[in-house]
């Protein structure tokens, strides 16, 4: 006879319906409205975060809304989802801020992609579908999030130095000032 005893946080939640467990992702839905849509342009339907706005910050906007961003991606961790879907969201991160960094492209780029929302509907979605009870993932999560921040980091400081490395270059070109 096998094993019925259900697993995941559904279990531990005391039997909790999966209403209940959508009810406690508040914060993830805050952090992803917050990050991708708390602003709508006036007359239309179209809206954006702070995401964008934060990435208008040089060697470091970016980086700051990963690390919001990275709760998102622990709270499904925390959840039990799969190391697929949660390589999957951590993606989305990782090519938000890849592409993030160029300057304006980056920021329009976070303007459509919305990888918080799109996590935050990966993480929804499984949860309320029928696997929406299998077991933590155990430290592959908070492996995932410090890597995902790690790169991130990693893309800002090469941005630092290239951007500054430029600067050096171009300064005595245009001036004639020998630095």
């Amino acid at each position: 006879m096998a094993d019925e005893t259900p697993k995941g946080d559904l279990a531990k939640s005391g039997g909790d319906s999966k209403k209940e467990l959508l009810k406690k992702l508040r914060t993830s839905k805050r952090i992803s409205w917050v990050l991708d849509e708390c602003i709508r342009i006036p007359g239309t339907q179209i809206r954006f975060g702070l995401d964008p706005i934060l990435g208008l910050i040089p060697y470091g906007g970016e980086t700051v809304a990963t690390i919001f961003g990275a709760f998102i991606l622990g709270d499904a961790g925390k959840k039990g989802l799969p190391i697929k879907t949660l390589t999957k969201m951590s993606g989305n991160m990782m090519i938000n801020a890849g592409i993030g960094w160029i300057p304006v492209v980056g920021d329009l780029f976070s303007f459509w992609f919305k990888s918080n929302t799109r996590n935050y509907r990966m993480l929804n979605t499984y949860l309320d579908s029928d696997h929406g009870e299998e077991d933590s993932g155990g430290w592959w999560p908070v492996i995932l999030v410090i890597s995902v921040i790690g790169f991130v980091l990693i893309m800002n400081l090469l941005a630092w130095v290239f951007i500054t490395g430029l600067i050096l270059w171009a300064y005595p070109q245009l001036t004639g000032v020998v630095v």
